[in-house]
């Protein structure tokens, strides 16, 4: 397996959240998954991953966000049809600056009708909005 094998899942993960898709976002992954960030772990189901994903969008709205980089830098097989996805992110303005950046790790599952995610580490991104004084979830 080869990031440049995964790159296509992520490329279209990215452009759902600048669509502000979250059909598309929630047909990524397998429920119920588990995002796990330093303060908390959320266990979700699709509507609860929904509900976290709309606020998400609006948080960016609000930063600026007019695109989204995500690209690939590394995966390690874990299992038959499972990966640890590790993945740069890059949120974007309008004339192409960069707002934040982070890496995200996910566990991704192909049980033959291509990946989903079942599990993220959301740590760099709340460190990075954090440093940048504008934490998740604020203003």
């Amino acid at each position: 397996m080869t990031p440049a094998e995964v790159q296509p899942f992520y490329t279209a993960y990215a452009a759902a959240f600048i669509r502000q898709d979250s059909a598309a976002l929630a047909a990524a992954w397998s429920f119920p998954a588990v995002i796990s960030g330093p303060g908390a772990t959320l266990a979700c189901d699709e509507a609860v991953f929904r509900r976290n994903v709309d606020a998400l969008f609006g948080f960016y709205t609000r930063q600026g966000v007019a695109d989204a980089s995500a690209l690939v830098t590394a995966v390690e097989p874990l299992a038959p049809g499972v990966v640890l996805a590790h993945i740069r992110y890059a949120m974007l303005a309008g004339d192409g600056a960069t707002i934040a950046a982070w890496d995200t790790q996910y566990l991704l599952r192909d049980r033959g009708q291509g990946w989903r995610a079942f599990a993220a580490v959301s740590d760099g991104e709340v460190a990075a909005w954090a440093a940048r004084g504008t934490p998740l979830g604020s203003r």
